[in-house]
């Protein structure tokens, strides 16, 4: 692989912004979290042309490049650009786990996250069970969007599954990550 052209997509909490983190400190090679992105807007549609346009000119400008998030409604602008997709998918509980245990050490100010726009706030509250349950039914109501869009995927794009461990520490293998 010439360049390194990867877009990690899947649930939240399911390991995403970790796996970038330690190839962002490796790689070295600059990194676009969508959840910077996103958490900065009022979340209407002129919010969803900026992160599509923001992922686009981030791409567009980066000879390599990590793109973490899922946004599966943007997808179609990120596959195309990329030349390995590393799709998480872990169990839904464990997700579950890591998105309250890291809601609470956020909201305690035990933790803070490169990952997400600074004055994104935690709050429990109705939106939050939302999210929650959008967790909890992601692989039913988001695999058949991601299947879509990795259908035009280019061919030397490669797919990397991520469901444990073990897959993660032979993906770090491969790319020579110490």
């Amino acid at each position: 692989m010439t360049h390194y052209k990867i877009i990690m997509i899947g649930c939240s909490g399911s390991g995403k912004s970790t796996l970038t983190r330690e190839l962002t400190e490796s790689l070295e090679i600059p990194v676009l979290h969508l959840d910077r992105v996103w958490h900065t807007t009022n979340y209407d549609d002129e919010a969803k042309k900026f992160l599509r346009q923001t992922q686009l000119d981030f791409m567009t400008n980066n000879a390599d490049f990590i793109v973490d998030g899922n946004y599966a409604g943007s997808l179609d602008v990120r596959v195309p650009h990329a030349n390995l997709i590393v799709w998480f998918q872990i169990p839904r509980h464990v997700c579950i786990y890591r998105v309250i245990s890291r809601s609470v050490k956020r909201k305690l100010r035990l933790e803070t996250r490169s990952d997400m726009a600074a004055e994104f706030k935690e709050k429990f509250d109705r939106e939050y069970v939302d999210f929650l349950k959008f967790v909890w039914h992601f692989e039913k109501n988001s695999t058949p969007q991601i299947e879509a869009a990795l259908e035009k995927k280019n061919a030397d794009c490669k797919v990397v599954v991520i469901k444990n461990k073990k897959d993660k520490a032979q993906l770090l293998r491969e790319l020579e990550v110490r």
